[in-house]
């Protein structure tokens, strides 16, 4: 069985405002993936497809509040660009974990990770945000990638932290 954790960094929220800007994937316990090229201004069909098929490949992902975000705006976007959505699989989103068994005052990845003493959780300036999608500042979005590369590896940290929890719970 093939496990990947899995991030997107996008524009905006919203997908009919934004578009990707990276995706990074990371098969458990490997180097990380950070996939960036395929987007040219407004046009991130490429990297949305390319995206789209590289999670094809696992059968279980694993995310952080990828299934309230990530998902649907990945989809969002491939249906946008009339192309199929991601095949169906298992899923693990640790943000509805988290929801559901902490008592921390924010269920964000940057606090749970703290509380949890796992470090590596990067910030990201606005304006650095406002180079990588509206300029295509390449500078910009190779710091954007990095950041997302770091949440992978926290974001499988915290699932393995987790991991004793998650497997004594039904996650209906």
């Amino acid at each position: 069985m093939r496990i990947a954790t899995f991030d997107l960094e996008c524009s905006d929220l919203r997908s009919n405002f934004g578009v990707l800007l990276a995706a990074g994937v990371k098969s458990y316990q490997e180097e990380p993936k950070v996939l960036t090229k395929g987007r040219l201004g407004v046009n991130d069909k490429e990297l949305c497809v390319s995206t789209r098929n590289e999670l094809a490949k696992y059968d279980i992902l694993i995310g952080f509040y990828s299934l309230g975000f990530d998902l649907k705006f990945l989809n969002s976007r491939l249906l946008y660009w009339n192309e199929p959505t991601l095949p169906r699989r298992l899923h693990i989103d640790l943000y509805r974990i988290a929801k559901r068994y902490f008592n921390t005052h924010s269920k964000s990845l940057a606090t749970l990770t703290a509380f949890l003493g796992i470090s590596g959780k990067t910030h990201i300036d606005f304006q650095l945000w406002m180079r990588a999608a509206m300029e295509g500042d390449r500078k910009a979005i190779a710091i954007i990638a990095e950041h997302c590369r770091q949440d992978l590896f926290i974001t499988e940290k915290l699932h393995d932290r987790l991991k004793s929890l998650i497997n004594s719970i039904s996650l209906a």
